[in-house]
Formats: structure tokens, C-alpha cells, sequence
């Protein structure tokens, strides 16, 4: 048994796979699956996504490539690799990331090593500043590193820097530097199958991000349910029980730093879930959960292991009955965004905070 429940609701997955579809065009989809499909449970994902026909997948780690190698399915690296990622990422076949001159040398040198030819995908910084070749310097660089022996080119791929915000003038000037490049690299001689520049705020957000050349997309929190204008719909709930119940009098201090003081007497009950859960720290004193379709304020400090609630609205509970952190209770519910807006985030911070002591349960 377990304390804090993640439901994964698998058919709204493929209904948001549908919604992707319609925004990306004639665009294949590449699911990111990394961090373990965002704490949603990679393996349970990629069979549901696989049936709907998606056959290449995108990671961030040798680790997780890995685990997904016996799923038969062609595995992206994104980004960048570490140098003792190299020989094990070769050796599997994967599809590796070349971000700059020293990473495209290592993966030949281990490709000549090992007598393999390795499928590469060369990413451009056309405006991110993380990873990447700038394309107005240093194209002599990609050129080499396309040339190297070992290297066979699959795709050239780029990364939005703010393609979730109203103005895209900063993302279009992103694409006109991504094809202005692509041009150059055509006109000398190289060419690739898969180009991408989107993942999920640029698939529904740029119409130009998912016109030719471009013909792959990466998605990634759409799939898991970042609501876009109500297309796209959360795939998880995540549920426990009372496990204590308790009457406070006025002046009753609650929680680790003494944070909330009760003004009258108060009914309380103790749930068994914390920041080890997922339950964001930040809901200490200002967020809510649902107990019988009614929101229950968050009083005092959430701790590890236990939150306390102020169920003073709802008639004698008991232990045992179920509370809703996330999802829907009879007309109410609790969204991810609603927690990513109580804690000044997003939903990737929700999604991959939720502890690997929560038990996941799958649906369709």
C-alpha cells in the first residue's frame, strides 16, 4: 500500500497526442521521455504512445536510453552527453547529439574504436545559450565536425528560448538564424532527414516552427497535460487519506517556525503527504486540497512526510477518507497549474517533483 496515489490516465494521453498532431502539421512527433517521462513512468508512456504509431523517442541521459532499448524503438539523446556516456551510447546505436567540436571528435574517435557508424544530430544556438555551434561563427566548425569519420548525419535541431510568451519576435528571429544556417550547410553539401527547432510551446504556439524545412517536433509537456487553451489536458491525479484528526483551540500553533496561529478554535486533519511526495513547500499556509469535493486550506509549514489541513467547513470526517491534492473532486478540482502558479513555477517542476515513493497507477 501507498500512502500518496499518482493515477496516470493513458487515454488522455493519446487524446493530447491527437491534439499535438493536429498543431504539428505534417510534422512527425518525437515524445520526450526524459527524467522518466517526467516522473509518469516511461515504460507505461512509450507502449501507449507506441501503439498510436510513434516509433522515435527522445531522452536525456545513457541511463535512460537505455531502459528504453528493449522497447524497440529508435532512441534520441538530446543536448549534451557527458564523455563517459560516449562508449556506451555508441555501442547501443543511439542517436547522439553533437554540440560542439570536442563532442563530435570524441564520438568518432569511439566510433573508429568501436567500427561503427553513429547516426549524429548537430544542434544550433540560435538563441538559447546553453548548448549548441553559434551559426554565424562557427559553421567551418560543423562542417569538420560532419566530416569526421564515424559520422553519419541524421538531423540539425535548435531550441526555443521563449516560445511560451505572447511575442514571438525573438522566436522568429531564432528561425530565420536556424534556416539561414541550414541553407549554408545545404549549399555545402550536407543534408538532413530530420529537422526540428519546436518542442511543445513552439508545436502549438509558432505556425513557422512546423512548416518545411522543418518536419519533426519534440513533445514533451503537452503530452503530459500543460493546458493550451484547453486542448490539452492533465494526464495525473494525485491522491491520499486522512490519517489523524484533531480539534484545535484558539491560539494553536501548527507546524515547524510556528507559520500559523489559530484565531478560534479549529477542526485539523494530518495527511500523510509531504515535499518527499511532491507536495510543494510553497503551499504552506496558501494552498488548498479537496476533501469531499470542498476546499481544505493548507495550514502551517509543509513537512517531509505530513500536511495539515483546516477542515472546520465539512461535517465530522474520519480517517481514512480520501483527500484530492491534484485532479478532480466531485465540481472542484486542483490543477498542475494551479500549483505551478501557488509556487512561482511551472509544470515540469511539478510533474518531476513527485517523489519516487508515490505509487503510479495506470488507466485508460
Amino acid at each position: 500500500m501507498s500512502r500518496v496515489v499518482c493515477k496516470i490516465d493513458l487515454g488522455q494521453l493519446k487524446r493530447n497526442l491527437a491534439v499535438v498532431k493536429k498543431h504539428a502539421a505534417d510534422c512527425r512527433i518525437m515524445p520526450v521521455l526524459k527524467y522518466d517521462a517526467y516522473g509518469m513512468g516511461a515504460d507505461a508512456v512509450c507502449n501507449t504512445l507506441r501503439t498510436a504509431g510513434i516509433r522515435r523517442y527522445a531522452v536525456a541521459t545513457l541511463d535512460e536510453a537505455l531502459a528504453l532499448r528493449t522497447a524497440g524503438v529508435e532512441v534520441q539523446l538530446l543536448s549534451g552527453m557527458t564523455a563517459d556516456e560516449i562508449p556506451g551510447a555508441v555501442a547501443a546505436g543511439f542517436i547522439l547529439p553533437v554540440c560542439d567540436s570536442e563532442m563530435a571528435r570524441r564520438i568518432s574517435a569511439e566510433a573508429v574504436r568501436q567500427q561503427r557508424q553513429v547516426r549524429v544530430t548537430v544542434k544550433l544556438d540560435t538563441g538559447m545559450g546553453r548548448l549548441g555551434f553559434l551559426p554565424e561563427t562557427e559553421m567551418e566548425q560543423i562542417v569538420s565536425a560532419l566530416a569526421l569519420p564515424g559520422i553519419c548525419r541524421d538531423g540539425l535541431c535548435a531550441h526555443f528560448a521563449v516560445a511560451d510568451e505572447p511575442d514571438m519576435e525573438f522566436s522568429r528571429s531564432q528561425i530565420f538564424r536556424f534556416c539561414k544556417a541550414l541553407t549554408g550547410l545545404n549549399e555545402a553539401g550536407f543534408d538532413f532527414v530530420n529537422i526540428h527547432h519546436a518542442a511543445s510551446d513552439g508545436i502549438l504556439n509558432i505556425p513557422e516552427a512546423v512548416m518545411p524545412p522543418f518536419n519533426l517536433v519534440r513533445a514533451g509537456c503537452a503530452l503530459y497535460g500543460k493546458d493550451f487553451s484547453g486542448e490539452c489536458r492533465q494526464i495525473i491525479s494525485l491522491d491520499t487519506t486522512i490519517v489523524s484528526l484533531r480539534q484545535l483551540p484558539a491560539g494553536a500553533t501548527v507546524g515547524y517556525g510556528r507559520t500559523f496561529t489559530a484565531k478560534q478554535a479549529i477542526r485539523t486533519a494530518v495527511i500523510p503527504a509531504g515535499y518527499a511526495d511532491g507536495v510543494p513547500l510553497f503551499l504552506s499556509n496558501r494552498g488548498h486540497v479537496l476533501v469531499r469535493g470542498t476546499a481544505c486550506p493548507v495550514i502551517g509549514r509543509v513537512s517531509m512526510d505530513y500536511t495539515v489541513i483546516d477542515v472546520s467547513a465539512l461535517p465530522p470526517l474520519s480517517a481514512g477518507e480520501k483527500v484530492t491534492l491534484l485532479g478532480q473532486d466531485g465540481e472542484a478540482a486542483i490543477t498542475v497549474a494551479d500549483w505551478a502558479a501557488w509556487k512561482g513555477s511551472h509544470h515540469h517542476d511539478i510533474w518531476c517533483a513527485i517523489g519516487n515513493r508515490v505509487k503510479r497507477i495506470y488507466s485508460e
